[in-house]
C-alpha cells in the first residue's frame, strides 16, 4: 500500500470493498490467475493490491485405491524452504451495527476495517496434477515485479522444485 512493502496479518477469504457483508469471503479464498484481472471481485485488486503470502507448503488430498480413504499430501520445497504464494488483498469496512466474524468467535463492530486476501491459483505442474486440477501460484524470483505489477502480468512462474510428502 502507498508504494511500500510491508508484512502484516490479514484474513484469508477475499471480501471485495463493495460487498454488503463478509459472507462472500467464504467463497473467494482462491482466485484463478487466468481470469482474476477480469472478474469484478478481483479487478481493482489485480491492478493495485497485490500481495505475497509466505508459506512452507500446501496440502492436497488424494484417494488411496487400496484403502478407499483420502490421504493428505504436503507439497513443499526441499528442506521446507519458505516461498510465497501470489495473492490479492482488499480492505473492507463493516456496514451494519454488528456482523458476525465468519472465521472467528468474535463480532466485527460497525465501521471496523478487515484486510482480507485471496491466493491465486493456476493449472498444476506435473507433480501436483496427480493430486489436484489447480495449485497455488508460487512466486520465487519475480517477487518485486509481481507486487509492483510488471508488464506481462499473466506470465506467472510455476514451482518445479516441489516435493510431495504423504502425511501419515
Amino acid at each position: 500500500e502507498n508504494g511500500r512493502t510491508e508484512l502484516r496479518p490479514m484474513r484469508w477469504g477475499f471480501i471485495p470493498h463493495w460487498a454488503e457483508d463478509e459472507s462472500l469471503g467464504k467463497k473467494l479464498f482462491n482466485a484463478r490467475s487466468e481470469s482474476a484481472a477480469k472478474k469484478p471481485a478481483f479487478r481493482d485488486a489485480w491492478k493495485k493490491r497485490r500481495c505475497l503470502i509466505p508459506a512452507t507448503g500446501f496440502y492436497e488430498w488424494n484417494h488411496n485405491a487400496d484403502t478407499g480413504k483420502k490421504q493428505p499430501y504436503h507439497f513443499h520445497l526441499p528442506n521446507n524452504q519458505i516461498f510465497c504464494f501470489a495473492g490479492l488483498w482488499e480492505k473492507w469496512e463493516t456496514r451494519s451495527s454488528e456482523q458476525p466474524d465468519l472465521f472467528n468467535d468474535h463480532t466485527a463492530q460497525s465501521g471496523s476495517i478487515l484486510e482480507t486476501f485471496t491466493i491465486l491459483t493456476a493449472e498444476p505442474n506435473e507433480l501436483v496434477s496427480k493430486y489436484h486440477c489447480r495449485m497455488p501460484v508460487i512466486q520465487s524470483g519475480l517477487v518485486e515485479k509481481w507486487v509492483s505489477g510488471f508488464p506481462g502480468q499473466n506470465e506467472l512462474p510455476g514451482a518445479n522444485d516441489l516435493q510431495a510428502t504423504l502425511i501419515a
